[in-house]
């Protein structure tokens, strides 16, 4: 007899213990972790090299480029070499004075390679005597990403002149004229072969050699002008000295063109707080400040018609005009005598005269408080 047997269908377990999510998590990290491992084995098998490093070398780190004129030009080289085994970019190069102009710099030094930095130097614009000047290179070099080459030199003198400052200063008006006198101070030899103005701003009336290879006079002048105004300009000199050599050397004229009114301060006329707190307790009654007008004009006179002011609240100033000199100096008082709480007031002071160019002058004022 057989034994009866009873199939059964058997069901899935049920797992009924959820995973937690930082398990999740850590899961993840070390799959990306495993992926990028390989990858970097793979990489590096397949032989893709590092990149290399520039290094940055000065030929010369120091060069004396002995004596020069002023206003001599010369141009030298700076030699620069890659010690790296990566291409060196070149991004800038920086002189420490106007005296020194880069004319010609590579961009890129490739590994072994030595290029050359062309510069101008100007001796003109570098006072006499001993100097050092130098030169930054700026670069992608890792260690040195700054390095700075030096020049040293002697300029020379050539000489001197008297006056010194050279000025031309008078009425706008007036034609100015000056003489003036070249002294050699050097042994080299002294020959003036030429001058100008180099901005047309004077005219060279006469020349003269005095001492040969030691002294020149020459006279400059300049005409009237328009309107006032200060202005400078260069006297150029062509010199010549013993050995053949030739530079242009300049020596600033200033050249003044006086308005005949002059007026002290000439813009702005202020009352501070040093002046105002004197109004406090039992201080001054009134605080005075005071404008002077001078007149240049030998020939003519001048009269001042009014001073008023703009801006201020009636009553707040007193002004008295005093004639110091006939017709050429005068001195206005401006008085005030009461203390506000406002901590600034502005305005304008104007004064009229029988000036028939500019008849009203105006000057910005101010006021200061702000104690109380």
């Amino acid at each position: 007899m057989k034994a009866l047997v009873k199939k059964t269908r058997m069901l899935p377990m049920k797992n009924t213990r959820k995973m937690h999510p930082v398990f999740h998590s850590v899961l993840y990290l070390a799959l990306v972790a495993a992926i990028s491992l390989i990858y970097a084995i793979e990489f590096k098998q397949v032989g893709a090299a590092p990149r290399g490093t520039p290094k940055i070398v000065l030929v010369e780190m120091e060069s004396d480029y002995g004596d020069l004129l002023q206003g001599e030009l010369i141009e030298r080289d700076i030699l620069i070499r890659n010690d790296g085994d990566e291409v060196l970019n070149l991004w800038r190069a920086n002189p420490s004075c106007s005296c020194t102009k880069i004319l010609n710099k590579p961009a890129k030094v490739a590994p072994g390679e030595t290029v050359s930095v062309r510069v101008q130097i100007d001796s003109k614009k570098i006072k006499p005597g001993d100097t050092r000047k130098g030169v930054t290179f700026e670069s992608d070099d890792p260690q040195q990403p700054r390095l700075q080459f030096i020049f040293t030199t002697r300029v020379i003198g050539l000489f001197r002149t008297v006056p010194d400052p050279i000025q031309l200063i008078g009425l706008m008006g007036e034609t100015k004229t000056r003489k003036v006198q070249l002294f050699a101070i050097s042994d080299l030899g002294f020959e003036v072969a030429g001058a100008r103005s180099r901005n047309g701003e004077f005219e060279i009336i006469d020349f003269n050699e005095i001492e040969k290879d030691r002294l020149y006079e020459l006279e400059v002048s300049t005409g009237p002008s328009d309107s006032p105004r200060s202005v400078k300009d260069p006297l150029d000199l062509l010199i010549r000295v013993k050995d053949g050599r030739e530079v242009v050397v300049g020596r600033y004229v200033e050249i003044e063109h006086l308005d005949p009114v002059q007026i002290t301060p000439p813009r702005v006329f202020q009352f501070g707080n040093k002046d105002t707190d004197r109004l406090l307790g039992d201080g001054d009654l009134v605080v005075t400040r005071y404008i002077q007008v001078q007149y240049l004009d030998k020939a003519k006179s001048l009269e001042v018609k009014s001073v008023r002011l703009e801006g201020f609240p009636d009553g707040l100033f007193e002004i008295e005009v005093q004639e110091l000199v006939p017709g050429k100096t005068f001195r206005i008082g401006v008085t005030l005598g009461e203390y506000r709480k406002e901590r600034l007031l502005r305005g304008k002071l104007i004064i009229v005269t029988d000036d028939a160019r500019l008849p009203e002058r105006s000057l910005q004022m101010a006021v200061k408080f702000g104690r109380l």
